[in-house]
């Protein structure tokens, strides 16, 4: 039995130099892929909605009614339409500070979080500045606004103020 037990220098250990703590400014792999999901989502919207704002007039939704079978069809799309005339640019709008305040976080800023939160929350409620209030609705909508926001919460401590 060896009295003097020395480990290897090739085992790594907690005292070892080799474990050192990551670089402050390397950025998780949870905030790499909440940030890319987010410009990803972000991006898509923003082009609906400008695509929405540039392309679709009342001669396209005309066209569209009469390929329609069925009034019960041509009455919802008649909503959806109506839905998104009020509503389009208000979204491209929050989209775009959206892809900003995602940037700041990208950037360790907590600033950046906060504001994501805030347009998060207006986001939910921009339908209902045309529909009536749903409840059952609502608490569909912001199942992954909340899912994200507790993920980008989890890495508010990497973030700087």
């Amino acid at each position: 039995m060896p009295q003097n037990f020395i480990m290897s220098e090739s085992v790594p250990t907690f005292e070892s130099s080799q474990n050192t703590s990551p670089n402050m400014n390397e950025r998780p792999v949870l905030l790499k892929v909440l940030c890319i999901l987010s410009w990803v989502g972000s991006g898509i919207q923003i082009i609906v909605s400008t695509l929405y704002s540039l392309f679709i007039n009342e001669a396209v939704k005309q066209e569209m009614y009469n390929l329609l079978p069925k009034q019960e069809m041509v009455d919802m799309y008649k909503d959806i339409f109506n839905l998104m005339d009020k509503t389009s640019i208000w979204y491209l709008i929050l989209y775009l500070g959206n892809v900003a305040f995602v940037y700041m976080m990208w950037n360790f800023k907590k600033i950046g979080f906060y504001a994501y939160s805030l347009i998060q929350v207006l986001i939910l409620l921009v339908p209902y500045s045309v529909n009536p209030f749903d409840f059952n609705q609502l608490l569909i909508s912001s199942l992954f606004p909340i899912i994200f926001i507790i993920l980008y919460g989890m890495n508010l401590k990497h973030m700087k103020d």
